[in-house]
């Protein structure tokens, strides 16, 4: 079993209620409908038309990390390469 990237790495999301910024996993980014900002409790809404392009790229990022993730995998399960 492999540590899955995309629960570990990282982006700041900008509050829109506390006007700060706060780090979530990517996966929280994409995979959740609202995030609750850690500095004052308010909600931050990903799908937000603000928060698009955070969005867009974050899927990219997930997306690059996914097919990388199963293509050292199937790598990694050769003989001569397994550990």
């Amino acid at each position: 079993m492999g540590l899955d990237a995309g629960a570990v790495l990282k982006r700041s999301v900008l509050c829109p209620h506390c006007n700060d910024g706060y780090y979530f996993t990517l996966r929280a980014i994409a995979d959740n409908p609202e995030l609750r900002c850690p500095g004052c409790g308010g909600p931050i809404y990903p799908r937000d038309s603000v928060n698009q392009l955070l969005l867009g790229d974050v899927r990219n990022i997930l997306e690059a990390i996914d097919s990388a993730q199963s293509a050292s995998s199937f790598i990694s399960a050769h003989p001569r390469l397994a550990v």
